[in-house]
């Protein structure tokens, strides 16, 4: 038999119907089935810990070079990916939500002030916190540099 003559019966014995299916989940998919779908996609922490990776860098790197605005969009950035973390990862929820309430402490005034000592400052305590929620996350192995070597947007080019 060849293989087009397989093929032929296969599918039209439905047994290859889910390689064939080109249906999309979202519209045609069972409630259930775009649950699973959706869940599966949720970020992971390590997901959300990723792109705070990446502002926590250009954070850095914005009040190095006194692109305050820049600086400022950072700190935002990163506060809403915490919130996004409270909700896809309840059990993390403790931990981010004692982050939230302090780690940003001192960068409202560095920014506005455009001062880089106040800024250097606020880092660190941000710093400090991130690894103490780490630690409490058993994640301590994750170490975050003090100065990070560069930013990662073209914005800090």
């Amino acid at each position: 038999m060849n293989i087009l003559l397989i093929a032929i019966v296969l599918l039209a014995t439905g047994q290859v119907q889910a390689a064939t299916d080109n249906r999309d989940w979202r519209q045609g998919g069972t409630d259930k089935e775009r649950l699973e779908n959706v869940v599966r996609v949720i970020p992971s922490a390590a997901d959300i810990m990723f792109q705070m990776g990446e502002r926590y860098r250009n954070l850095y790197w914005a009040g190095k070079q006194g692109k305050w605005k820049f600086a400022q969009y950072q700190t935002e950035e990163m506060h809403r990916l915490i919130e996004k973390l409270i909700i896809t990862r309840p059990n993390r929820a403790a931990t981010a939500e004692t982050f939230l309430r302090d780690a940003f402490e001192g960068f409202e005034i560095a920014i506005t002030d455009k001062d880089w000592k106040k800024f250097t400052a606020a880092f660190e305590h941000m710093r400090e916190r991130c690894m103490a929620c780490h630690i409490q996350n058993e994640h301590a192995f994750v170490e975050l540099n003090k100065r990070p070597a560069k930013g990662n947007s073209p914005v800090l080019d």
